[in-house]
């Protein structure tokens, strides 16, 4: 090959390098919404509150029935303080 010999692609050829470029960007701005819709999902999920199930277990261990007994006696100060 001479240096002066230009190799020129077929316009089929670069339609479809560009059609593969605009893919790949429009692929990455899809991926980059679902990324920050699910980031923003898990933020929001931060200051969501989940109560437990008030189900007694079978068997309550002497620590946890303290434990219990305490929360129970500060949930009645703090409603007689309401009052």
């Amino acid at each position: 090959m001479s240096p002066g010999l230009i190799y020129h692609r077929s316009w089929k050829c670069k339609l479809r390098r560009w059609g593969t470029i605009l893919f790949l960007c429009l692929l990455g701005a899809v991926a980059a919404i679902g990324v920050r819709v699910l980031i923003e999902s898990v933020g929001s999920a931060g200051h969501t509150r989940y109560e437990s199930a008030n189900i007694p277990p079978q068997t309550v261990s002497p620590r946890h029935e303290r434990e219990r007994g305490e929360y129970e006696r500060q949930d009645q100060v703090v409603l007689e303080k309401e009052k």
